[in-house]
């Protein structure tokens, strides 16, 4: 497996893991008043995750692109 095929198995796998985490934060911050500290908490580690969620996709979509070019 070349580097770039295991370089993109491997954002996908991690993007994959941080979508996971995005869900059970927002099941859990259905159960919450939105007044609730811990939901203000909750949606602040899931706006950072999607920030990195960004991140990683535009990196993927730079595995995408150098494939296409090989």
């Amino acid at each position: 497996m070349s580097d770039l095929h295991e370089d993109f198995q491997a954002t996908v796998e991690n993007i994959a893991q941080d979508a996971r985490e995005i869900e059970r934060i927002e099941a859990a911050k259905a159960k919450l008043d939105p007044a609730d500290p811990e939901a203000r908490s909750l949606s602040a580690r899931a706006e950072e995750l999607a920030d990195q969620l960004h991140h990683k996709t535009l990196a993927e979509l730079d595995l995408t692109e150098t494939a296409a070019e090989s």
